[in-house]
C-alpha cells in the first residue's frame, strides 16, 4: 500500500492542517531554543569577564548554563527535524527504489517516534515527581527542579509531535522535510 495522495479528501486536508499546527508549535520551540542559545552565550561571556576581570564567579552560571543547553537541544529539535537539519544517513535512501525508500523512512520515523515519546513521557513524569516532592537543585540557587524539567519535557513532546507530523506526511505522500517542499510544490503545480 503506497501513500494516500487524494488532495481533495477531507481526511488529507485534516492531516495537513494538523501538520501545519505542529509546524507552528515546533517553530515556536525553535524560536525559544534560539533565545535560550543567545541567553546562554551572554551568560557565559558575562561569567568569563566577571571571573577574569573581577575574580568573581557567578554562582548561578553553571546551573542555568546546563538548563539552557538542555532547553536549546530539546526545544529546537522538532524544528530541526522539519527543516531537515538532523543527521541522517542518506546513502541508503539515495540508492533505494521508491517503495524501499518509503519503507526505510517509515521504519526510521516510527522508531524515532517511539523513542521520543518514551523520552517525553519520562521527562514529564520526572518533572511531576519533582513538583510533588518539592525537589530543588543542589546548586547554590536551589532552583525548583520541576520548572526546568517541565521545559525539557515540553521540548521532547515537540520532537515527538514533529515525528508524528513527519510520519503522517510520509503516509499521505507529502514531502516530510522543508528542503523537499519547494521541489514538490513546483512538481505539483505543473
Amino acid at each position: 500500500m503506497g501513500p494516500v495522495t487524494d488532495a481533495s479528501s477531507p481526511l488529507i486536508r485534516s492531516v495537513r492542517g494538523l501538520c501545519r499546527l505542529i509546524d507552528a508549535l515546533t517553530f515556536a520551540g525553535g524560536v525559544f531554543a534560539a533565545a535560550c542559545c543567545a541567553v546562554l552565550a551572554l551568560m557565559l561571556i558575562t561569567e568569563i569577564v566577571a571571573t577574569s576581570a573581577f575574580s568573581w564567579s557567578q554562582p548561578w552560571a553553571v546551573e542555568y548554563g546546563a538548563y539552557l543547553c538542555g532547553f536549546t537541544m530539546l526545544a529546537g529539535s522538532g524544528y530541526a527535524l522539519r527543516s531537515g537539519s538532523h543527521i541522517r544517513v542518506m546513502l541508503a535512501l539515495e540508492w533505494s527504489p521508491g517503495r524501499v525508500k518509503l519503507a526505510i523512512e517509515l521504519f526510521c520515523t516510527v522508531a524515532a517516534l517511539v523513542v521520543a515519546s518514551m523520552l517525553a513521557w519520562g521527562l514529564a513524569e520526572l518533572a511531576w515527581r519533582s513538583h510533588v516532592r518539592n525537589s530543588v537543585s543542589y546548586f547554590a540557587m536551589q532552583t525548583p527542579l520541576a520548572w526546568p524539567q517541565a521545559l525539557m519535557a515540553t521540548g521532547a513532546v515537540l520532537l515527538a509531535c514533529a515525528l508524528l507530523a513527519r510520519l503522517l506526511r510520509l503516509l499521505i505522500g507529502d514531502p516530510p522535510d522543508l528542503s523537499t517542499d519547494a521541489g514538490s510544490a513546483t512538481a505539483r503545480a505543473e
